[in-house]
C-alpha cells in the first residue's frame, strides 16, 4: 500500500534527522524532523483515502482534524514549531542567517523529538 511506503520514508527521514544531529549537521536535523512528520502525516491522510499535496504542517494537521475527524490536539504545538523548518533549515533569507550557524544542538535536539512524537501518533492512529 502506498500509505506504507510514505511512513517507511518518514521513519528513515527520523534516522537520517538523528544522524545529522550526530555530526553536528544541526539544520539539516531539523529539516529532515520536518520532513519525518510532513511524510507520516500524508501517510495517515492516504491510508484514509486522502491524497493531500503541500509542506505546512499545521495546515495537514487542520486537514486530519477536520476531515478525518481525528484530535490532533496533542501533536499540534509540535506542527507548529516543526512547519518553519522546512525553510529555515534550508534557505539564508528564510533564517535571517546562514542556517548551519543559526541552528543549535539544542534546537535541532528538539526537532527531533518533536518528530519522533508525532511519527508515533501518527502509527497509533494508523492501527
Amino acid at each position: 500500500m502506498e500509505y506504507q511506503k510514505w511512513l517507511a520514508q518518514a521513519v528513515r527521514d527520523l534516522r537520517t534527522a538523528e544522524n545529522s544531529l550526530n555530526s553536528g549537521d544541526y539544520y539539516a536535523c531539523a529539516f529532515w524532523s520536518q520532513q519525518a512528520v510532513e511524510k507520516a502525516l500524508k501517510a495517515l491522510l492516504m491510508a484514509r483515502g486522502k491524497v493531500v499535496k503541500g509542506h505546512d504542517l499545521v495546515e495537514l494537521g487542520y486537514i486530519i482534524r477536520d476531515e478525518l475527524h481525528l484530535d490532533v490536539s496533542q501533536i499540534m504545538d509540535n506542527l507548529r514549531e516543526l512547519t518553519m523548518h522546512y525553510t529555515t533549515a534550508r534557505y539564508p533569507d528564510a533564517a535571517n542567517g546562514i542556517p548551519y550557524e543559526v541552528y543549535t544542538e539544542s534546537r535541532a535536539r528538539r526537532a527531533l523529538e518533536l518528530a519522533r512524537e508525532v511519527v508515533e501518533w501518527v502509527r497509533r492512529n494508523l492501527q
